[in-house]
């Protein structure tokens, strides 16, 4: 492609002219790719060992083209990181689906944070399947129902989803972590009423209220809080709500001219309620973390961590000689969380993410090390890459 202008002052039609031929390379470009990436599966599916979806494949796609982006020379227009991240991600996934259709897991219905971070992982091309509970995204996963699942399992205001570590540290389980999805949560609100004013209940999911508790004991001190199974669900109940009462039904425990819910932003494709108010979140720094699990982990890719969950027994210096090969030898850990272990009074997991791969010479010398300690169980939950910090 040139990058130099076509004369002096072009015209408006010249630059939209420019741009469509731009555009046909590009759409060409795309073709060459589609094509060898259809090589590539034809060559995983006649070695029969090899996954499709390579996390740590994907992840050094991306990272060597936002460093390319950071560092384009001057003089040139930069895109947003975001923007090279979601462009070249859903280019990913439109290949991965010719090389094998992908079927995705995730904590429904659409709309959900869960499917957003599932979407902002696999891209538009995936097939989805939307799930009641954490329960059933790991049988799905691990009966082959669906190739992945996308779990949440660390909200940076609420904690750890103690749910979601439970069910991965059960005896027996199959699942892998293969990969890890960083999503800023934004909450907005969402009403048929036309004012703030006009609001006397709202309803969302439990975390969404508490993490606009602040905003909303200023703006709406008034109104009724009431939670729902989701925040898809809570705009639902508001809908439906309004189309019973058109339809000569009761009015109900929701009163929709009145009603508000609070979502994300993706409620404007699930229903037609307005938004009212952007960004109600008290914190702006809210962050959610997600697994995606699978029937494998990830190959190294450079930066990578590894989960794992330690059960131990409580007696003195036990935590102590627990993270003391991991000090010993310069790893980090990015999370420690304890759970109660279920098998006994004063028994506990810890789950903990370091840094490193789970093949690095060094995180596996302190694995060695633990392993060989009698009062400690530890088990390999994954290995996965750090995802793009955008």
């Amino acid at each position: 492609m040139r990058d130099e202008p076509l004369h002096s002052n072009p015209s408006l039609d010249d630059l939209r002219a420019a741009i469509d031929e731009v555009d046909d390379e590009i759409l060409a470009l795309l073709w060459r790719r589609a094509g060898l990436a259809a090589e590539v599966g034809e060559r995983k599916q006649s070695s029969g060992d090899a996954p499709f979806y390579v996390p740590s494949r994907e992840a050094s796609i991306i990272r060597r083209l936002l460093e390319q982006n950071q560092q384009q020379r001057s003089g040139r227009v930069r895109l947003p990181d975001a923007a090279v991240h979601g462009v070249f991600r859903e280019v990913i996934g439109a290949c991965l689906a010719l090389e094998h259709p992908l079927s995705v897991a995730f904590l429904g219905p659409e709309g959900t944070f869960s499917h957003i971070a599932a979407t902002r992982q696999f891209g538009a091309t995936a097939h989805y399947q939307p799930c009641a509970n954490f329960s059933q995204i790991f049988s799905m996963v691990e009966r082959g129902q669906v190739a992945y699942g996308v779990v949440p399992v660390e909200n940076t205001l609420e904690g750890a989803v103690t749910y979601a570590l439970d069910l991965l540290a059960e005896e027996g389980r199959q699942a892998k972590v293969c990969a890890e999805v960083q999503l800023e949560i934004h909450h907005h609100l969402f009403s048929y009423a036309s004012t703030l004013s006009d609001i006397r209940q709202v309803i969302s999911h439990r975390q969404p209220l508490a993490q606009c508790r602040g905003w909303l004991e200023e703006h709406l001190p008034r109104a009724e809080l009431i939670e729902s199974s989701s925040t898809v669900e809570g705009a639902h109940m508001i809908v439906a709500a309004r189309d019973a009462a058109e339809d000569g039904g009761s009015e109900g425990a929701i009163d929709w001219r009145h009603a508000a819910t609070i979502g994300p932003y993706s409620l404007v494709d699930c229903c037609d309620l307005s938004l009212l108010q952007r960004n109600i979140e008290d914190q702006r720094d809210n962050m959610t973390r997600f697994y995606v699990v699978g029937d494998h982990d990830s190959p190294p890719s450079g930066r990578d961590k590894t989960a794992l969950v330690l059960s131990i027994q409580d007696e003195p210096g036990a935590l102590f000689s627990l993270l003391r090969p991991f000090a010993k030898r310069d790893i980090g850990l990015t999370r420690i969380e304890s759970r109660p272990s279920r098998k006994g009074q004063w028994a506990y997991l810890f789950f903990i993410d370091v840094e490193g791969h789970r093949s690095d010479p060094a995180v596996a010398d302190a694995l060695g090390e633990i392993g060989q300690m009698a009062t400690v169980q530890v088990r390999v939950l994954g290995s996965y890459p750090v995802a793009s910090p955008l």
